[in-house]
């Protein structure tokens, strides 16, 4: 049974260009690398992006779809589909299934996602790997925050475990480490 990789992104295209490139660059690499790509559901932005173009390289796709995105199902290309009530349940099912969470740029889903399942990683109820693809230094503000609550003694040092990749090759590499860990 092939290992899931889940990436976190968001339902808008971002307006660089490289950004894009370097997005279509890690799903190609995933999908050639033998993952199953689980996703949450929506033909839109850059979470349509990665479904297109993992899905030239292979059909290994795994929906986890809320019901509110039903609608979007016919323009989507998936191998196998699992429906759920809400966002919440998508994430808990997410955290259960996928090996693997690569966080790419994106909105405050994306964000929320990325806070979820480093908190309940926190509280040890997964041990998957979560990286963080801080494209530019796109994550940064967030990552100061946490310091900041570390700081203030709202959370301990080092308590949330993630990677962060500021390049492609660095995501790959941890994409990389993150499947012989799972063996």
């Amino acid at each position: 049974m092939k290992k899931k990789i889940f990436m976190a992104c968001g339902m808008k295209l971002p307006n660089d260009k490289d950004l894009i490139e370097d997005i279509k660059k890690i799903a190609k690499y995933v999908a050639l690398s033998g993952w199953t790509i689980a996703q949450g559901g929506s033909s839109e932005g850059i979470m349509g992006l990665v479904v297109d173009e993992f899905s030239k390289y292979s059909n290994d796709i795994y929906m986890i779809v809320p019901k509110k995105f039903r609608k979007d199902l016919p323009s989507l290309t998936f191998k196998e589909l699992m429906m759920v009530e809400d966002e919440a349940a998508r994430l808990v099912n997410i955290k259960n299934q996928c090996e693997t969470i690569v966080v790419l740029p994106g909105g405050s889903g994306t964000v929320e996602e990325f806070m979820y399942l480093v908190e309940t990683k926190k509280y040890h109820e997964h041990d998957r790997d979560v990286l963080v693809f801080n494209y530019k230094g796109f994550f940064n503000n967030l990552f100061k925050q946490l310091e900041k609550c570390e700081e203030m003694g709202f959370l301990n040092p080092g308590a949330l475990k993630y990677e962060v990749a500021g390049t492609v090759e660095d995501l790959i590499h941890l994409i990389d480490l993150a499947k012989h860990d799972k063996k």
